[in-house]
């Protein structure tokens, strides 16, 4: 007889293949037989300049080990959060604390969506190739459920991509499943490209002939960089910049953005979730903040830092530098040895087809299972829902060195 419940039997299924991997990370000196981590989606390169920041910072104080100012962040964090995304993301509309929920990492920010925004049973429409966590975040405790678009060869970022969303919608009503949202990555995970200005205001004049809610993971939204292989790539727009009343029920846009990438601190869980002109959502949201709320020191050492406009201008700066750095390094790998990639501009990755060079034409899964044996970890696209094999997403956000190493090892795998 079982001793947990159908549902902890079901969750057991569904560890993250990546926890055994960060149990034996790759060192030159202390750990040499250990795994090169270049699957997890880590930006590896600012973490010098993130500890010396929190270090400088004063101790803790007694509010630091209360409740603070309630579940939903501090009155300092809030506020620091809207004068560092008025700078930097343009909103239409000025950001005020009154628009946001701070929540323990954008992951939590996104299940309040499906909490909030859905029922069980409901549906949220993601295009392919996507982030499969969204399926975690959205299924797991809200039981809310994703509708994949398949575009061929439409390229996802194109006004027809939009089209083919209407089709898959109108598809997906006819078969009985209510579709509450349509959700959007930008800077997409893994494609590592932004959605323009006139894409995501077609997405909004979608949403508003089907009466939908439309949500934009940000998440990447300052890990922008130059291109050189590829000019025609967008910068990031945020959706916060668009004047959502011209388009769409202004009530019905939401947006979420966090700590964890542009400033490379997965570690502080700080997420922030956006709604300007729907306080009933973000009261839901507030009303279940005991299970989400961050930690008060993590409220504290951020709400310092994001008021601290010329460090954060400084370390902007120099993570899109060493992020454009990375990247060309990776790239120039790729084509000295005939690895077919897409070109990208920001988030933290490559997009690459080891599938072309594969003597054996091996399955994804024989791919991955050479990596282990290199032990090198880096993810399928099977992992994205990709909707052709033999592509593999790389994350480009560490130092030389051990990109170097890892790509070694994957080329030893694949060859």
């Amino acid at each position: 007889m079982n001793t947990i419940s159908s549902r902890g039997l079901a969750l057991t299924a569904k560890m993250p293949v990546f926890f055994d991997v960060l149990k034996n990370l790759w060192d030159p000196e202390s750990n040499p037989n250990g795994i090169v981590n270049l699957g997890l989606a880590e930006n590896g390169l600012m973490q010098s300049e993130m500890k010396e920041f929190i270090n400088s910072q004063p101790r803790a104080d007694s509010h630091a080990l209360t409740y603070g100012d309630g579940f939903s962040g501090s009155i300092k964090l809030k506020e620091a959060l809207c004068h560092f995304l008025n700078r930097h993301f343009q909103p239409y509309k000025s950001l005020i604390p009154a628009h946001i929920v701070v929540t323990s990492g954008a992951s939590n920010a996104v299940e309040n969506c499906a909490w909030a925004l859905c029922d069980p049973g409901d549906h949220v429409l993601v295009g392919r190739p996507y982030w499969t966590t969204f399926r975690t975040m959205l299924g797991n405790r809200a039981s809310v459920n994703i509708v994949e678009v398949e575009f061929g060869p439409v390229d996802p970022f194109s006004l027809e991509a939009v089209n083919r969303c209407e089709e898959v919608l109108e598809q997906s009503t006819q078969a009985g499943k209510k579709v509450k949202a349509i959700l959007l990555c930008s800077p997409n995970n893994p494609l590592g490209r932004c959605y323009s200005e006139d894409v995501l205001k077609a997405y909004m004049k979608l949403c508003h002939k089907l009466g939908l809610h439309l949500i934009c993971d940000e998440l990447y939204g300052l890990s922008v960089w130059e291109t050189p292989d590829n000019k025609e790539l967008v910068p990031f727009k945020s959706i916060l910049s668009i004047n959502a009343g011209e388009f769409m029920d202004p009530e019905m846009v939401h947006a979420v953005w966090g700590m964890s990438k542009d400033f490379g601190a997965t570690g502080l869980r700080i997420g922030v979730l956006i709604s300007q002109s729907n306080r009933r959502f973000l009261d839901a949201c507030e009303s279940i903040s005991l299970f989400s709320f961050p930690s008060s020191l993590a409220d504290k050492t951020v709400a310092s830092l994001l008021m601290d406009d010329e460090y954060t201008d400084k370390f902007i700066s120099l993570n899109r530098a060493r992020l454009s750095e990375s990247y060309q390094h990776v790239a120039k790998f790729l084509q000295a040895h005939g690895i077919p990639y897409r070109t990208s501009n920001a988030a933290l990755f490559i997009w690459m087809n080891l599938g072309a060079i594969v003597k054996d034409k091996g399955t994804d899964e024989d791919i991955l299972e050479s990596f282990r044996a290199e032990k090198v970890y880096i993810t399928s696209g099977a992992t994205y829902a990709c909707e052709k094999p033999g592509w593999f997403r790389l994350v480009v956000a560490h130092p030389i060195h051990v990109l170097d190493e890892g790509l070694r090892r994957m080329l030893r795998a694949v060859t």
